[in-house]
């Protein structure tokens, strides 16, 4: 009998033992299998503005042979544009890119008859900004393209089968801007060359050819608003 109540004893121990296994085992997590999953924070944010901007122009052109042109002023140049600031990388948070939609004027004066107007156009640039941020301040430098469409012209009789109307070139240049989130204002003067000439190369003559490439300085005021 003594043997039979021992027999039945282990096996109770036993049973318990097996049943109880799960529950020993189950607490010993292993704090190491999600380490490679583990998401590290974003260092930098990216910065997202909407704003407006004027812009004074004073404008000429580049021409062959000379035209004798000089500069005019054209004080009515207003922009619609969207900035992006981000860090390549992760890393370095010196950059973003800028487009939008600028109405504004241009043209030159020349000595020579028949010569010198000014027009309207629409532009649509693409700008690499490169900035320094230190307190509430930020210092810019642009370098970009641009594609225009020349709209209207003060020359008697409009434009002619000799005007070509599209254009773009090149944007270059450097600003300031002061920050009071969620507003930020900038000021900025940029140098802008195009690549295409106003006239076809024979207005002159078929023998001689002509060029005039648009050249402007461009001194402008914006005021951002941080999404």
């Amino acid at each position: 009998m003594r043997k039979i109540l021992i027999l039945l004893f282990a096996l109770f121990l036993s049973a318990n033992l097996f049943a109880q296994d799960d529950n020993l085992i189950a607490p010993l997590n292993d704090d190491f299998k999600d380490i490679d999953t583990v998401k590290v924070g974003q260092k930098f944010h990216n910065i997202h503005m909407i704003g407006v901007k004027y812009g004074y122009t004073l404008a000429t052109v580049s021409s062959s042979p000379s035209l004798h042109e000089s500069y005019i002023q054209a004080p009515y140049n207003f922009s619609l544009l969207y900035t992006c600031y981000h860090a390549m990388w992760d890393y370095m948070p010196y950059f973003g890119i800028q487009t939008g939609i600028k109405y504004g004027e241009e043209g030159y004066s020349s000595d020579l008859d028949g010569y010198g107007e000014r027009y309207k156009k629409v532009e649509i640039p693409l700008i690499a900004q490169f900035k320094i941020d230190f307190s509430r301040f930020r210092i810019l430098a642009n370098l970009g393209t641009y594609y225009g469409y020349r709209l209207s012209t003060d020359k008697e009789g409009g434009f002619d089968r000799y005007d070509i109307r599209n254009d773009y070139g090149i944007i270059g240049g450097a600003g300031f801007a002061v920050i009071f989130e969620p507003l930020e204002f900038q000021i900025e003067a940029n140098y802008q060359y195009s690549l295409c000439s106003v006239y076809h190369t024979n207005k002159m003559s078929d023998m001689y050819w002509l060029i005039a490439y648009p050249r402007n300085i461009l001194i402008s005021f914006g005021v951002f608003i941080h999404l």
